[in-house]
């Protein structure tokens, strides 16, 4: 078994050359990358892998386990898995010759024990172990942070690629016991450290400034200082309790000792010394470094037409770029001065400039690279917070060049496995500062089933402002992809059709519960026959593959003040919820907005100028029509023709309308139709329609089965803007649809449907209501 090391090297220059030579469109991912990693052999996978590039080679460093998990040269990774490649189960693996490795444990000893402490393999290791503090970029290298024990750590890695050594650098802070680290796992050990075997390792103190390292090599023992030893087939590193700092660094490569040493005594450890030294967090120069990504990348914005209730802006994604990398925008969020974050499912976050009201320049500064599939953004105070498959991060420009250079794990206690289909989605937050994420469940390849469940597979989780608890909130959800935070703090999510779903639905969660009622993901031991109710479902055409919700602001979009919107990935749509509360239940139904947008809507939130912009990106079922799209939309002064209101009863239905309508046409019933169908709750993938008065009469899945109610009568209220229904028939019903075809009453034509679920009817006599919800 052969050991390799890390080096500080230009990494930037080696990308673009190779990049030049190649002629390859390969994306640029930076100096690192978090994701799920396989390195084959003893190492196993690591499921949340930070991978370090070192020259022509590569380190991954385990954020839960926080032990190397392995270092090669000739190659960095082979990508593959859902965001790279789109398959289904394969992930991101070792590209080149393997030169060290450790077994899927701790890197570090607890109380003198190297086990795994944890109930099940995964998840971080328990507080009093260890805790990843996150990294910082350090020139072209990295300096890693955390904790084992009391012990504060930072580790860097260089790469002696001549000599194929890897070297780590550490830095310890003081420990009242003794501390044991894991260097490497392998077969000979006890021969490594005494010299017999293929496999080495050095000890060395850092010199004076300038000066070569002090080597204390393999048969330095005892108390006097830290000592390399074996523990059967595992080097270790052991240090004794001290009350001062150290930093020393430890050299492992294959060869004689003789050999070794020698690859020891001429290399040269003064920018790594440089690195530990600063703590990991670069000294602030007077004037900021060299940018790693250069300027930015101007693009010019569309205005849309205004020719209706609603304009679509287009702000100019750049798709092509000088770094290739993929624009699948996924998330966003504003600075306080009206710039925006953007995040992209391959772990870019670009700050954009120039959302203007003619976006005649739009600037793209690439500001971090190398996330863990960042489906979330959040900006609190002017930072930015991320949430991808590894946790919450927060990203800092410490050194002030507009670029982030510190990556702060602000929790990673989030669990994940390997599993393809468990994305961590959306980042929001309440009125107390606390964060709301989503977590997905591990759905087989093909759809249908779901691998290995663990612990906040398939729940919105609540997380505390300083990062100290996650708790959870809601569970049996299968791919909640978006979530919204109320005003009044109101939880609310989308979620899509699968096994234990038979169509997507929007959950009301006003306190915890077993929402979408997907019993694999319920977390509890006693499940529940039945879910909790949504607010309402949506048929396929409606909604196939849910976004997440955005409450629109009080000060904006006047009747919509105050609503709550929904967004569809699948479809590419934006709806206005009409929700109502019938015996403390909460059901409603939605209405499409009249925009249209170039790809998916999955993240809305709205601008300090007030108007609603929408995030999307093509990446798994969905009518987009482009990779990435980021769209603002503003309300013109043009009427809404839509209903704002939605009231059921036991008599029919009362739709409220933003604007008057003609008495002529809206008191007509033939102007209306109603259709309604039910769904099946079971362990099948979706359901068929089901007839709601004929429950015998059967159809195929994916075939209409709808049942049409008589409207009796069309009340219009006095101010001609509610209109009663009489209904026959009416009863609680998964799925209702209300068509009209009316006229204003200025004229226009007004047409549209909406799609409601009824749970409860209202005990109201009937009457119609005189305007509002």
């Amino acid at each position: 078994m052969r050991l390799l090391s890390l080096a500080a090297v230009a990494f930037l220059a080696a990308w673009s050359t190779a990049q030049e030579d190649t002629a390859q469109k390969d994306m640029v991912y930076g100096p690192c990358l978090t994701t799920t990693f396989e390195a084959n052999g003893l190492a196993g996978t690591t499921t949340k892998a930070l991978v370090v590039r070192c020259g022509d080679g590569a380190v991954a460093f385990d954020t839960e386990l926080l032990r190397v998990t392995a270092a090669w040269t000739g190659g960095w990774l082979q990508l593959r898995g859902t965001a790279y490649d789109g398959s289904h189960g394969p992930m991101p693996a070792l590209r080149g010759a393997k030169l060290m490795e450790t077994r899927p444990l701790p890197g570090w000893a607890h109380a003198g024990e190297l086990g795994d402490p944890r109930p099940i393999p995964y998840g971080p290791l328990p507080r009093e172990h260890g805790q990843y503090r996150g990294y910082s970029l350090v020139g072209e290298g990295a300096v890693l942070a955390y904790r084992i024990g009391d012990m504060e750590v930072r580790e860097s890695f260089e790469l002696l690629p001549d000599a194929r050594a890897l070297v780590r650098a550490l830095e310890l802070g003081p420990s009242a016991s003794e501390q044991i680290l894991v260097v490497a796992d392998g077969p000979d050990a006890a021969n490594a450290v005494e010299g017999a075997g293929t496999t080495r390792c050095i000890l060395q103190w850092p010199g004076a400034e300038g000066q070569p390292p002090q080597q204390l090599g393999a048969a330095v023992r005892g108390a006097d200082g830290p000592a390399l030893g074996a523990r059967g087939a595992r080097i270790v590193l052991t240090v004794p309790a001290h009350q001062e700092g150290l930093r020393l660094r430890i050299l492992v490569a294959s060869g004689t000792e003789a050999e070794l040493r020698s690859i020891a005594q001429s290399a040269s450890a003064k920018a790594l010394q440089q690195a530990i030294r600063r703590d990991g967090v670069p000294e602030l120069p007077n004037t900021p470094p060299k940018q790693r990504w250069g300027e930015p990348i101007v693009t010019k914005g569309t205005l849309g037409k205004d020719d209706g209730p609603f304009v679509v802006d287009t702000i100019t994604i750049p798709l092509e770029n000088p770094f290739h990398s993929r624009m699948r925008t996924a998330a966003f969020d504003f600075f306080a001065d009206g710039r925006a974050a953007v995040s992209t499912w391959n772990g870019d976050v670009w700050i954009v400039r120039g959302i203007d009201q003619d976006l005649d320049r739009l600037e793209w500064s690439r500001f971090a690279t190398g996330l863990f599939d960042p489906l979330g953004l959040r900006i609190v105070d002017d930072v930015v917070y991320v949430h991808g498959r590894d946790g919450l991060t927060i990203l800092r420009d410490r050194d002030g060049n507009g670029e982030a250079d510190q990556f702060e794990c602000l929790t990673n206690a989030i669990y994940a496995t390997p599993a393809f289909h468990e994305f961590a989605f959306d980042l929001q937050t309440d009125a107390e500062g606390n964060f709301y994420v989503s977590k997905g469940a591990p759905v087989n390849p093909g759809g249908r089933g779901f691998m290995t469940i663990v612990p906040h597979h398939g729940t919105i989780l609540k997380i505390a402002k300083d990062g100290s608890s996650v708790s959870t909130i809601a569970t049996g959800l299968r791919a909640p992809n978006g979530i919204g935070v109320g005003p009044n703090g109101v939880v609310t999510s989308g979620d899509n059709e699968g096994t234990f779903m038979p169509r997507c639905r929007l959950n009301w969660i006003g306190k915890p519960g077993f929402y979408a009622g997907v019993k694999p993901t319920a977390h509890r031991d006693v499940v529940p026959e039945q879910p909790d109710l949504p607010l309402c479902w949506f048929p396929m055409e409606v909604d196939n593959s849910s976004g997440g919700q955005v409450w629109v602001p009080g000060s904006t979009w006047g009747e919509l003040a105050g609503r709550l919107l929904h967004l569809s990935y699948g479809t590419c749509s934006t709806y206005l919820v009409l929700q109502e509360e019938v015996d403390g239940v909460m059901q409603g139904g939605v209405v499409r907005l009249p925009a249209n947008f170039s790809s998916s809507c999955m993240r809305g939130r709205f601008g300090p100028g007030g108007e609603l912009f929408v995030i999307g990106l093509q990446g798994w079922q969905t009518s987009a029509a482009r990779e990435g799209g980021f769209h603002r939309v503003r309300r013109t002064k043009r009427p809404l023709g839509l209903p704002v209101g939605l009231r059921t009863s036991e008599r029919g239905v009362a739709l409220t309308f933003a604007e008057p309508l003609d008495p002529a046409t809206a008191a007509d019933p033939e102007s209306y139709g109603v259709q309604v169908w039910n769904y099946l709750y079971s362990p099948n993938y979706g359901s068929p329609e089901l007839s709601l008065l004929q429950p015998e009469r059967k159809v195929e899945q994916g075939k209409p089965n709808r049942d049409s109610l008589q409207v009796t009568a069309a009340t219009l209220s006095p101010d001609r803007r509610t209109v009663f229904l009489a209904i026959a028939g009416m009863q609680p019903v998964h799925q209702m649809k209300i068509t009209w075809d009316v006229d204003a009453a200025d004229g226009r034509a007004v047409k549209g449907e909406l799609h409601n679920s009824i749970h409860r009817l209202g005990k109201e006599s009937g009457a119609p209501m005189e305007g509002g919800r």
